[in-house]
């Protein structure tokens, strides 16, 4: 009669994990990573390459300058819309596009792997720069703001 029990209980525990791992098997197809097409569709792994790589050159300059300025975080909303519409791209569709691609490790790998071998080739390119030359260097302009004459 124990046995019996036993075999009954053992039967509902076995219904029940094969149901637990259906159910896992089905929503890891439902919520598994989109892929490079899905996100394409909304914006070109080359196009998030340059938009991403804007934005980090953005934020490196935004954060030496705001410790200069510290009013500078107020307009800095005002920057990220100048990127955005450079690229001709809203900036809900970058986002969008953002959160496409964060879901696939291996296209953020390669979009990242990209952005820094830009980084590295401007870098290498500032580095030719003659330092003489920018000594020589005078602006058409004033680099200082003109003072408010109101």
């Amino acid at each position: 009669m124990t046995m019996n029990i036993f075999l009954k209980t053992s039967g509902k525990f076995r219904s029940l994990a094969l149901a637990v791992m259906l159910l896992a098997l089905v929503s890891c197809t439902f919520f598994r990573a989109p892929g490079r097409d899905d996100c394409d569709k909304i914006l070109t792994r080359e196009q998030m390459t340059d938009i991403l790589t804007d934005i980090y050159l953005f934020e490196s300059f935004a954060r030496e300058l705001q410790s200069l300025q510290p009013e500078f975080r107020d307009s800095a909303k005002y920057y990220y819309a100048g990127i955005y519409d450079y690229h001709d791209v809203e900036p809900a569709v970058f986002q969008e596009a953002l959160d496409c691609y964060l879901l696939d490790q291996r296209e953020m790998d390669a979009i990242h792997e990209e952005m820094l071998n830009r980084l590295s080739i401007m870098e290498s390119e500032l580095e030719l720069v003659d330092e003489d030359a920018l000594d020589d260097y005078v602006p058409e302009r004033p680099l200082t703001t003109p003072p408010d004459t109101l």
